[in-house]
């Protein structure tokens, strides 16, 4: 129900029991990964950290990544909290949703007041791995001509969620070569996707890592110290895995560089595996 006092409604409990699950799951399988929670909502933070802790007790596996002495700890944040902080990864729970009549009002705290499109910005470059988005409610049920600031904003980011999730990844109209290592790479159990966000010909992921995959034809439309140096270091910052591969060795042996992407990530052993040197120890030998 909205709140007497501010008309908001805030930390809907399903949102806060869906990101308590995905707080657990990254602490049971990403230990080593850092975490945070993002949302606009105050009270909400102060829930699901009060929700997160709760869960953790009963989890004697995870205690160590949220008690532990760790460089960059769990947190949880509001979106004025996080603008110094960043994590390998992060949450970002909106906080806030519909009224028991389906409507989503235009309280939404911070996000609603003016420089909310700021912080809101902010907020989504915290991430330098990945980023989830928990929402109550879907991008249509923001009026756009209702709304000012930041929920302007926040409806865009949703709405672009909303098609990347629906549209195909691999649509059969694109680079053919590219089209057949993508199929090549889902039947290797790797996640592709083609186009990723008009910005990378080809990515593929498995069990948390992610990688870029360039051809000649993306590479020679930069310049030769971009393309040779400055575009992998930039997506290795990032946090994506980087590969090159030249069109003569997709048309020649595409399943070899499938595998040599899928060993990369982890999904296949390296078919050559480095041995270290066998240690010879040279010495004099006397002939009876």
């Amino acid at each position: 129900m909205p709140d007497e006092d501010t008309g908001a409604v805030e930390s809907v409990d399903a949102e806060v029991i869906r990101v308590v699950e995905l707080v657990l799951d990254h602490a049971s399988h990403r230990p080593r990964e850092s975490l945070m929670v993002i949302t606009a909502s105050a009270r909400h933070a102060v829930r699901v950290q009060q929700a997160v802790l709760h869960a953790a007790a009963k989890r004697s596996d995870v205690t160590e990544f949220f008690i532990g002495d760790r460089a960059e700890p769990f947190m949880v944040a509001t979106l004025e909290q996080c603008v110094a902080q960043s994590r390998d990864r992060v949450i970002f729970s909106v906080g806030y949703g519909r009224t028991p009549h389906g409507r989503v009002l235009s309280n939404f705290g911070a996000l609603a007041a003016p420089g909310g499109e700021r912080l809101l910005a902010v907020a989504m470059t915290r991430a330098r791995r990945s980023m989830v988005v928990v929402s109550c409610f879907q991008p249509s049920d923001i009026d756009q001509d209702r709304m000012k600031h930041g929920i302007v904003a926040l409806a865009q980011i949703l709405s672009e969620a909303e098609a990347r999730f629906k549209e195909d990844p691999i649509p059969d109209d694109g680079d053919a070569m590219l089209v057949d290592l993508a199929r090549r790479l889902e039947g290797l159990g790797l996640a592709p996707a083609l186009g990723h966000r008009d910005k990378l010909g080809l990515v593929a992921s498995y069990g948390g890592r992610a990688i870029a995959i360039e051809t000649d034809p993306v590479v020679n439309q930069t310049s030769l110290r971009e393309s040779l140096r400055l575009r992998p270091e930039m997506l290795k910052r990032l946090g994506w895995h980087y590969l090159r591969v030249h069109s003569f060795e997709l048309f020649a042996d595409p399943d070899a560089v499938a595998r040599r992407i899928a060993t990369a990530l982890g999904a296949i052993a390296d078919a050559h595996p480095v041995t270290a040197p066998v240690q010879v120890q040279a010495g004099a030998h006397r002939a009876d």
